[in-house]
């Protein structure tokens, strides 16, 4: 596949002095050496990844990606694609598990509408409320048990959304989230091929397939991988098997990643964002 975008690049870290200080600091605290378990090793990469010995977490971002998928339609979720547009105003309206986290913690909240199905009107937060972006593609994607899920176009629009609303957030720490009904269907698809599993091996219930229902699900993902076989290299993948919220997290980690910025990843669909973005 060949690329029109620029892909952000990250410098490794590879600062010995500045981890042996860092180290230095943890062990010299007023405890037993490694007292802390792996909260020290936390901060010890904290650290590493901000540069400093004296990190702090400025103006964290948490970002919730949403977007539908023509896979839905194959019975790969417990529940219907309206849910998709249902949950994004849920964020909105402050009612979500994310959203209470997001106010009890401080976190400025932005809910990203990458190709849901139903339009989500626009609307003017109040400070301190989530605010909606909208960075359409497309009324969702195409069916990948089908076909290509994505264009090349278009997967590239949503990695250089992704890269633009990072680029317009304040703070240093960037948390990721989702939403769209069939996305673990693709995030088992992109394990599958990335990393040459067996895609049986990948799929789970979701948001709750009885054993029918995973059956069901395993059997449409195999036809997604023998429908997409060509694709293979990560871009590529991720146009043929993924969808818009998981290329715009792409996006979004490639840009954090570039500006030094703390990711924190929870849940399988943003990992497997974290995992092509790895891969390019």
């Amino acid at each position: 596949m060949t690329l029109n975008l620029h892909i952000p690049h990250s410098a490794p870290l590879n600062d010995a002095p500045l981890a042996a200080r860092l180290q230095h600091l943890l062990d010299h605290k007023t405890k037993p050496v490694g007292a802390l378990g792996r909260l020290e090793a936390l901060a010890l990469r904290i650290g590493r990844v901000l540069g400093t010995e004296s990190p702090v977490l400025a103006a964290p971002q948490m970002l919730v990606c949403a977007a539908d998928h023509g896979l839905a339609a194959r019975g790969v979720s417990a529940y219907p694609s309206d849910v998709t547009w249902q949950m994004v105003e849920n964020f909105l309206a402050g009612g979500a598990a994310v959203s209470v986290l997001a106010r009890q913690h401080g976190l400025a909240l932005t809910v990203v509408d990458c190709g849901v199905a139903r339009t989500i009107d626009a609307r003017v937060a109040a400070p301190g409320a989530p605010r909606l972006e909208s960075r359409r593609v497309g009324a969702g994607t195409a069916d990948a048990s089908a076909g290509p899920a994505m264009t090349p176009a278009q997967c590239e629009q949503a990695v250089a959304h992704g890269i633009a609303v990072v680029r317009g957030m304040p703070g240093n720490a960037l948390l990721l989230g989702e939403m769209g009904i069939g996305n673990t269907s693709v995030a088992s698809l992109l394990l599958a091929r990335l990393c040459g599993l067996d895609v049986r091996d990948c799929t789970g219930a979701g948001t709750g397939l009885d054993a029918a229902g995973i059956e069901r699900k395993r059997a449409v993902l195999e036809q997604a991988l023998a429908a997409n076989a060509g694709a293979v290299e990560p871009l590529a993948a991720l146009a043929a098997l993924g969808g818009f919220e998981v290329a715009t997290l792409v996006g979004a980690v490639l840009e954090a990643s570039h500006q030094r910025r703390v990711i924190v990843v929870d849940g399988f669909i943003t990992s497997a964002a974290v995992l092509v973005a790895s891969r390019l």
